[in-house]
């Protein structure tokens, strides 16, 4: 049974496009960008929304079936902020894939987190960061209080781009590994944040961490079936 990818696109549109009023033109020809995406060989689900840190960035998510299959990302050129940088596309295969739980829209908000680390790190650390993660996710999961912990978790190493440029990372050069959790409200996940059991546990994990890439910062976003 093949596995199934998800491609990530986050992109800046233009204040006028606004796919969410059905009498705006920019926002109709967004939408269709999205919906074509559909008719293309292996796509099994889409979904789309806009960062709660900016409206005008906007997550759009694709379930593959086909790892080789990608969005045409050129079509989203119209709709661009010109002075913004050119989307950011990742491709990671998720543990439980979001097509099983139906995630992202289920989710009332789900924070997007890109985690950059040294590809230099030896055979045992990178055996100890994989503990941590999960770790991590098994604190958060089944340790926090109901009102402030996840609705949802999948994680998984991004595999395009499989390294990327890093200034800080000894080799100048870095692996991401890429967390999608569902939260009641981005309020949810800042208080979830204060707890000792997010602390202690994140706290090995940032030790190794590199920072955020460009286009990759952390981001809570509400998602919509394509």
């Amino acid at each position: 049974m093949s596995k199934t990818t998800t491609e990530f696109i986050f992109f800046k549109v233009k204040p006028s496009v606004r796919p969410e009023d059905p009498r705006n033109v920019e926002g109709i020809g967004l939408l269709k960008v999205f919906s074509e995406a559909q008719h293309q060989s292996g796509h099994e689900n889409s979904a789309w929304g806009r960062a709660a840190e900016d409206d005008n960035i906007i997550a759009w998510a694709i379930d593959w079936t086909d790892a080789r299959s990608f969005a045409k990302t050129d079509d989203l050129s119209p709709y661009l902020d010109p002075e913004a940088q050119p989307p950011t596309t990742i491709y990671t295969t998720l543990t439980p894939p979001l097509s099983s739980t139906n995630t992202l829209t289920s989710n009332p908000i789900t924070e997007l987190c890109a985690l950059s680390f040294s590809n230099s790190l030896s055979v045992p650390e990178t055996k100890q960061l994989h503990s941590d993660l999960i770790s991590f996710r098994t604190a958060l999961l089944d340790h926090l209080p109901q009102a402030v912990a996840p609705k949802s978790w999948s994680m998984g190493q991004v595999d395009r781009p499989s390294v990327v440029q890093h200034a800080k990372s000894p080799s100048r050069k870095a692996v991401m590994h890429f967390l999608v959790v569902g939260w009641e409200s981005v309020e949810v996940h800042k208080k979830a944040r204060e707890t000792d059991q997010f602390i202690n546990s994140i706290t090995p994990i940032r030790e190794k961490s590199l920072g955020a890439i460009p286009g990759l910062d952390l981001k809570h976003v509400s998602f919509q079936k394509i």
